[in-house]
């Protein structure tokens, strides 16, 4: 019961945001048109942009974990979250009106409505947030009440779990062992053991029972006569199952069928809604991208050409996700002979592990040098992006050689796309000389990742490109 009522909890919230932003759409609109005489087209003419408002804040507002009980816990941190979102949500109503040229909209409109809704939903998350502490200090509590199957010994554990969890609030009114009990009935025990799990039917024809819940390691066998009197019953039965506590990700469940669950420990991120959103900014991206390398090939092929002696695009064979081999292509801002002159120079390697990297590097020809300056050698890695071989924010798609010699938790870096940017790009990738901060870097981009997260890095990627201080 208590997961439904999360769930209703969350639609009925939910439900509330987009009621909240449609009032704050009409009020923008009356308060623009009324306060500073401007007249629009009818209300109902700008109808439409609710359908890119109201989605572009649901999935904000579930991205920023506004959703969740923990977004509640402080009313700054629930300030920050919302400030956040509604920052992100604003850059993408608006990337989504200069990309389908909605020259129709006035952009005062939308600047009231940004104002306006976000001052309503602070009020409306705040008056949440004390309405939600006054249900949990209201008094008496109805909690469902739980009747337990578990070994005494491991009883403990589900009811301290139980007590530090707000959504498990519950009321135990005993324990039934899987065999049967020390003692056999202890009723002075706070639970008391009722009995064994083949008393079940009797202890419910006696007594108020509102969830079943199993946290012993029964086999399948021994669960159905459990289900089935649950099921006949029409009571709630859940299972309790313990799995390692994982260092690093989170477990999920996923039903197969015919009772059958696969439980799924996953340390990178899933959530299909942002990743489809991380791919759909990656096309955008690269078709920009793809545009500017066009621009610098026209403006540097001859004299790159010229230079190196070779063609101007240099491919390079790198491993990608999950140890997938793709070719990635970079304007060849190097000799024709770099790749076999590279062997003399490692014992000028200025990076510590199975990187290289030389700042001063004889092979980098002059124009070469100068667009490395400003990182315009990587445009042609666009190409890569819009294949789905790369992302713009990632981690640095390692080549053969280097992954030759990974120690094991090298490997986590390769278990996401990589990408034209990251967190060591932006550290400075010349002044990071240590691999394994590079390794540390890319994990805590794997671990924190998120769309604001992409969002910031590509915005000081691109602060980083115009003041040219790379090499």
């Amino acid at each position: 019961m208590q997961i439904t009522r999360r769930t209703l909890l969350r639609q009925t919230v939910a439900l509330g945001d987009a009621l909240t932003l449609t009032a704050s759409f009409a009020g923008a609109y009356h308060y623009v048109g009324f306060f500073l005489h401007r007249h629009f087209v009818s209300f109902a003419s700008y109808a439409w942009l609710l359908e890119v408002i109201v989605p572009i804040w649901l999935i904000g507002l579930g991205e920023f974990g506004l959703y969740t009980s923990a977004a509640y816990a402080s009313r700054r941190d629930l300030l920050a979250r919302l400030t956040r979102m509604h920052f992100v949500a604003g850059l993408m109503l608006l990337a989504v009106m200069y990309l389908t040229r909605s020259q129709e909209v006035s952009r005062l409109l939308l600047q009231a409505f940004l104002i306006i809704s976000f001052a309503a939903l602070v009020a409306q998350k705040f008056a949440l947030r004390a309405y939600l502490n006054h249900v949990r200090r209201r008094t008496p509590l109805k909690r469902p009440k739980v009747l337990l199957i578990a070994d005494v010994s491991a009883s403990d554990h589900y009811l301290k779990l139980a007590s530090e969890r707000q959504s498990m609030l519950a009321e135990v009114i005993g324990i039934l062992t899987p065999g049967v009990p020390n003692g056999y009935l202890d009723a002075r025990s706070n639970p008391p053991v009722l009995g064994a799990a083949a008393d079940l039917s009797a202890v419910m024809q006696n007594r108020v029972v509102d969830e079943i819940v199993v946290a012993a390691p029964l086999s399948r066998a021994a669960l159905e006569p459990i289900s089935r009197c649950c099921a006949i019953r029409g009571i709630l039965m859940r299972i309790v199952a313990e799995v390692p506590c994982p260092l690093l990700g989170a477990w999920s469940a996923d039903h197969l069928g015919d009772g059958t669950f696969m439980l799924s420990l996953s340390t990178i991120p899933q959530n299909a809604y942002c990743l489809a959103c991380k791919r759909i900014v990656d096309v955008l991206g690269a078709a920009v991208g793809l545009l500017a390398c066009a621009v610098v090939y026209l403006c540097y092929g001859p004299r790159l050409r010229h230079e190196s002696g070779a063609s101007v695009l240099f491919r390079q064979h790198r491993v990608g996700w999950n140890g997938r081999r793709f070719t990635l292509y970079k304007f060849r801002t190097m000799c024709a002979e770099a790749e076999h002159l590279k062997c003399t120079l490692d014992g000028y390697n200025e990076m510590n592990g199975p990187m290289f990297k030389l700042k001063d590097d004889p092979r980098v020809t002059p124009t070469g040098r100068k667009l490395r300056r400003c990182h315009l050698d990587e445009l042609p890695q666009f190409w890569n992006v819009l294949k789905g071989e790369m992302s713009l924010v990632g981690t640095r798609p390692p080549t053969d050689d280097e992954t030759v010699t990974y120690l094991e938790h090298h490997q986590r870096r390769l278990s996401i796309k990589p990408g034209l940017t990251g967190l060591w790009q932006l550290n400075g990738n010349g002044a990071v000389k240590d691999f394994e901060e590079v390794v540390k870097l890319d994990c805590e981009y794997i671990d924190n990742w998120s769309l604001w997260l992409d969002a910031k890095i590509v915005a000081k990627t691109v602060t980083k490109v115009l003041r040219g201080n790379g090499w």
